[in-house]
């Protein structure tokens, strides 16, 4: 492995890192501002309940804490993936 391929490599390991940190902070902000922090405070709040929202079997209040650990973990597996995908197969085809 050259020193331009580890190079490629650890920019391509810091986009990753800041695609989501960026998630994160865009739910935050979404949360906070949208949903209000701490109760349904937001322009979207309907009733004096809590908003929630689910994905598949998990079901989460609409906070600001909440939508940003939504999004890391949303972004960081999907992106996660494909960068795992794309690894396997540079390998393989280094290989042969």
């Amino acid at each position: 492995m050259s020193e331009r391929e580890t190079q490629g490599r650890r920019v391509v390991v810091w986009m990753y890192l800041a695609a989501v940190g960026v998630a994160g902070v865009f739910g935050y902000v979404l949360g906070s501002i949208v949903y209000g922090n701490g109760g349904p405070a937001g322009p979207l709040a309907d009733g004096p309940g809590a908003q929630y929202g689910a994905v598949g079997p998990v079901t989460f209040e609409l906070t600001g804490p909440n939508l940003a650990l939504f999004g890391v973990l949303s972004v960081g597996v999907l992106l996660g993936v494909g960068l795992v995908a794309i690894e396997y197969v540079s390998r393989r085809t280094d290989a042969s």
